[in-house]
């Protein structure tokens, strides 16, 4: 299956999901560098909190859909960076777009802020070095 099939089919199976406002393909198939060995990387943001067995389920849907393993991340509660990731991805699907356009504000706010708090993190550290050196 080639990505345009794999986007047409998840976003056919998402669109009847009442659950799912948003899905994202990221990683090596959006960024078409597959290899033999690559998994599917798919972003999903749930309009309500949803309990491990329904997002097993999804996950398995999921990969049942794609034929080969998926990495499967819920973005209501990723990591920034791994959110900011996915919705540099490519949509498979965005129901609504005002919770995207909140969500990936948020999301760029949080990378920000992270990179920056690494940064600084990173200038202590080497000063402290420089002094005990």
């Amino acid at each position: 299956m080639n990505r345009e099939e794999l986007i047409i089919k998840l976003n056919s199976y998402f669109l009847k999901r009442d659950d799912v406002v948003m899905a994202f393909l990221f990683g090596s198939w959006a960024k078409c560098a597959t290899h033999l060995e690559s998994d599917v990387d798919i972003a999903v943001y749930f309009n309500k909190n949803m309990d491990e067995s329904e997002e097993s389920s999804i996950w398995a849907d999921v990969e049942k859909i794609v034929g080969i393993n998926t990495d499967f991340v819920v973005l209501n509660r990723a990591f920034p960076e791994i959110a900011d990731s996915a919705l540099k991805g490519i949509p498979i699907i965005i129901k609504d777009r005002n919770i995207y356009l909140r969500f990936l504000i948020r999301v760029i706010s949080e990378a920000i802020d992270y990179r920056s708090f690494v940064e600084s993190y990173w200038r202590l550290k080497q000063k402290r070095s420089a002094y005990v050196a």
